[in-house]
């Protein structure tokens, strides 16, 4: 019998499904059909080799600039010694062993609990770390002018810019006087009547009467000052805007004219003013150097989110707005 014949009995004593399969080992596939195999091979050969090849080798000394390494990450030398001047007041040469020690305990023990709030995600679901990392940033991006301090020609330029924010409050000591409209002699007194009383009062304290006596003879009630010394801002307050810009206007012995207001006429009587001063810039230099950094940080930490937002992909949900 020949090999074809013996092979051909073989094949029809295979059940069906053996018979099937064989010829679908036996036929060769379309290259459209072959192209996805392929694809899988190359995959699993390629997650193979990253499978077997060997782990990164731990470091097992710490590198130059370093003071240790924490679950290979590491603390620098330069924030170790900057931590230790900035603890103990001194330089980190003159620092003892057991000084330098408790620092780097302290920081190594820091570092571990970084770690640990990355891994609990802190930074995406915890306010407090998002704020600080947020104000590291600030940090960051203002630190260029923090390296160099600023001259005293820019500290006097930016102090001119902003005199008012170094201003004294004022004080004063003073009388609120208010006639109420009918209240003077007849119930039916008009406006105008009361402006002329008001006005005879005002030309007698002028003259050198005392305020006991204009107040029984036209009426006058006490208003929103009984004669107690007040901060500006405080008189301004109880005074409301109108009688306050009138006030500001008196200096130590002078007498408002009358000022009709919806309660009445009031008539101010300035006993004493010591109007608001500008500090010197040689007596507020710190302040102005403080307030010069904050605003160069405040600038540098717009330019960064102006950059930032340029480069980034914000979507804000339908019905609100920044």
């Amino acid at each position: 019998m020949s090999a074809t014949a013996i092979r051909t009995a073989r094949s029809a004593r295979r059940p069906s499904w053996a018979r099937r399969a064989a010829a679908a080992l036996l036929r060769r596939p379309s290259r459209r059909s072959a192209l996805p195999l392929v694809g899988a091979v190359a995959g699993l050969l390629v997650a193979a080799v990253g499978l077997f090849r060997p782990a990164p080798r731990a470091v097992t000394e710490v590198p130059s600039g370093y003071a240790a390494l924490v679950n290979q990450k590491g603390v620098l030398m330069s924030d170790f010694i900057s931590e230790v001047e900035s603890r103990y007041t001194k330089s980190f040469d003159q620092a003892t062993p057991a000084e330098r020690a408790a620092v780097l305990h302290d920081m190594i023990n820091e570092e571990l609990l970084v770690q640990r709030a990355v891994l609990l995600d802190f930074p995406e679901t915890t306010i407090e770390v998002r704020e600080t990392m947020a104000q590291g940033v600030e940090a960051q991006a203002a630190q260029q002018f923090w390296i160099n301090p600023p001259t005293d020609e820019q500290l006097r330029a930016f102090y001119e810019k902003t005199r008012a924010d170094y201003t004294t409050d004022g004080t004063m000591i003073m009388h609120d006087l208010v006639m109420h409209i009918g209240g003077f002699e007849n119930a039916n007194q008009s406006t105008p009547q009361a402006m002329a009383d008001a006005a005879e009062a005002v030309y007698q304290l002028r003259s050198g009467a005392s305020m006991d006596y204009v107040k029984e003879h036209f009426g006058f009630e006490v208003g929103a000052l009984d004669g107690t010394e007040e901060f500006d801002f405080s008189a301004k307050i109880k005074l409301k805007d109108a009688l306050y810009e009138e006030a500001a206007k008196l200096g130590s012995g002078q007498v408002s004219d009358p000022i009709l207001q919806p309660d009445g006429i009031h008539v101010l009587v300035m006993d004493m003013r010591r109007p608001p001063t500008i500090a010197s810039f040689d007596s507020v230099r710190d302040k102005v150097y403080m307030a010069y950094q904050r605003a160069q940080g405040d600038q540098a930490t717009a330019d960064t989110l102006k950059i930032l937002r340029s480069q980034a992909q914000i979507l804000i949900a339908p019905g609100f707005s920044e």
